[in-house]
């Protein structure tokens, strides 16, 4: 499996490879295209010059090249996104009948993402074997890689105290091991740097204990004391400095809305790349595919619909229908981290508290199948719901998903998930280090995190855990 798995990567990364070959060969191409604006390298005879002779020749090659395989492709890849996503909202309204259109128009922004959605699927499926696959691979191995990891640094760490130090480090030898012993007994470059951080960290832990400890003392030792007081002021206002230093140039550095345009975007909050890493859906995959999920959820409902509407002609009361909207809670709790990728600490408590006010709306409606007579007027203000916020998170709305009479008399929903996620991750954690100080063997570690894991699992979640509820615990969301 592992042998196979590194095939699929270094393949991939072969194919991403030559795609960036390609891109620069043609940026060159245009480049030398530019090249000579006055016909400096012209030859003798009359005529262009070489360059250009050649740059044009060499263009003209790779677009017909491109328009005979590549632009065939492409126009063959967006018909089949856009009969997908045709046939995908066909699907979706087809058991509303003509109500259809006196419940929810047709959307601009909700078609837009869904054939975005669709165009990416084939990429963003391979992105995301590959990484489950990664991180099927470190779960079951993280046992090895902690055991691994604490015996190696530990081992370093002890082998640092009697590393000799280089030049550079207090302490340190001022003569050239590879001129006294040759190659072969030139010192470890990791263990020699641990070594020169021990000793610079012991020299600096002597020379500022040495001066802080007549802070205690000022009357007895004024002049370290002084000495003591005015290093720490320094050191004050040196960060402060450097903090208003990398204001300024984050702000300078900073592009603005006029500079680029309407495509502009905002720099990316901190750790976007670890969260996108993490994250087993990706890109514009991963941003489109609420679009998505709440046009299956309105899909349901239509076929509940359908199904009611059959039920009343055979008056059979007990095969009324029922639709779960867990899948739209889930999408709604992380719209907006989904949706932006750069929203202020400030905003972030609004965007929670809207998402909790429309997750208690949608259980509202979940709940009023068993409340309302009219199960089939139920059914139609549930896909009228269903198709605004669709269509309000497709425009980048997510502080609107709902209009604030559709939000009247839903309580708010509480998310206490991450409590969960924090315990059932110290547990885990926990059990994988404390296994490995207490000396166990690699293959019993990965047999203990699991029966832990599972344990824990069961204490925390207990019969309600469903298999997707396991996505649930990955991104920290909650429909409980």
């Amino acid at each position: 499996m592992l042998e196979t798995l590194w095939t699929v990567i270094v393949l991939a990364l072969v194919l991403a490879g030559g795609a960036l070959v390609l891109t620069g060969l043609l940026w060159m191409l245009i480049t030398l295209r530019r090249m000579d604006p006055e016909d400096r390298w012209r030859v003798r005879s009359p005529g262009r010059s070489r360059v250009r002779v050649l740059a044009d020749r060499t263009f003209h090659l790779v677009l017909w090249v491109h328009a005979h395989t590549v632009g065939p492709a492409v126009r063959r890849y967006v018909r089949w996104g856009a009969r997908g996503t045709t046939r995908h909202l066909r699907w979706a309204r087809r058991g509303f009948g003509q109500d259809a259109e006196r419940l929810f128009p047709r959307s601009h922004a909700v078609r837009t993402a869904v054939w975005d959605w669709y165009c990416t699927m084939p990429l963003a499926g391979i992105a995301y074997v590959i990484k489950a696959c990664v991180l099927l691979l470190v779960t079951v191995n993280i046992g090895v890689i902690v055991t691994k990891g604490v015996t190696g640094v530990t081992h370093l760490w002890e082998k640092s105290k009697q590393a000799n130090a280089p030049w550079w480090a207090p302490g340190g030898s001022a003569a050239d091991p590879a001129s006294e012993g040759g190659a072969s007994d030139r010192p470890d470059p990791l263990l020699a740097l641990m070594a020169a951080l021990r000793r610079v960290g012991a020299a600096i832990t002597e020379k500022v204990g040495h001066h802080l400890s007549a802070l205690t003392d000022p009357l007895g030792r004024p002049m370290e004391a002084l000495i003591a007081a005015a290093a720490l002021v320094l050191l004050a206002m040196m960060l402060l400095a450097s903090r208003v230093a990398w204001l300024a140039l984050r702000q300078i550095a900073r592009p603005s809305y006029q500079d680029h345009g309407p495509h502009y975007a905002e720099p990316r909050t901190r750790f976007t790349w670890a969260r996108r890493l993490l994250s087993l859906r990706v890109g514009t995959n991963r941003e489109n595919r609420p679009v998505v999920v709440l046009v299956n959820c309105l899909a349901r409902v239509g076929a509940a619909q359908s199904y009611h509407r059959w039920s009343l002609r055979i008056r059979s009361p007990l095969t009324a229908p029922r639709v779960h909207l867990a899948d739209a809670e889930r999408v709604v709790w992380s719209a907006w981290r989904t949706r932006h990728t750069a929203i202020r600490g400030v905003l972030r408590a609004q965007h929670k508290e809207h998402a909790a006010e429309v997750v208690g709306a949608l259980r509202m409606m979940e709940t009023r199948q068993d409340t309302a007579a009219d199960r089939g007027r139920v059914f139609e203000d549930m896909a009228r719901m269903l198709a605004k916020i669709a269509e309000r998170y497709a425009q980048g709305r997510t502080l609107a998903l709902l209009d604030p009479e559709d939000l009247s008399g839903a309580s708010r929903a509480v998310n206490r998930e991450w409590i969960r996620m924090v315990i059932l991750g110290v547990a885990v954690i926990g059990s994988a280090v404390g296994a490995s100080a207490l000396g166990v063997s690699d293959a019993a570690i990965a047999q203990v995190v699991g029966v832990v894991s599972l344990v824990m699992v069961g204490l925390l979640y207990g019969s309600r855990l469903t298999p997707t509820d396991l996505l649930d615990v990955v991104r920290g969301q909650s429909r409980k």
